[in-house]
């Protein structure tokens, strides 16, 4: 098992109030795995963030890892020295 913090951005960050939460994962956590350690430290993302009862994310919302993008229903193995953030993508005008 391995902590990484998981900085929060946007909506998620609002919602949670803090700018960083910190979960334990097992080596090669996938995206399901990241999501239940995040829901388990922070339950008021469930809803807004996360699919209400599912380990998958809403719609408008993914995770950066290392630079590289994961939306809902794509997977990743996450390894101890990787860099992953929360976050919403922004749209301007």
């Amino acid at each position: 098992m391995f902590k990484v913090v998981i900085p929060m951005y946007g909506l998620p960050r609002e919602i949670t109030e803090v700018r960083n939460v910190e979960v334990e994962l097992n080596e090669g956590a996938g995206m399901a795995e990241v999501i239940a350690a995040l829901r388990e430290q922070v339950p008021s993302l469930e809803g807004p963030v996360f699919r209400p009862g599912e380990d998958r994310l809403q719609e408008q919302y993914k995770f950066n890892i290392n630079g590289q993008f994961y939306f809902d229903r794509m997977d990743f193995k996450l390894n101890p020295d990787d860099r992953i953030a929360l976050l919403v993508p922004m749209t301007g005008g």
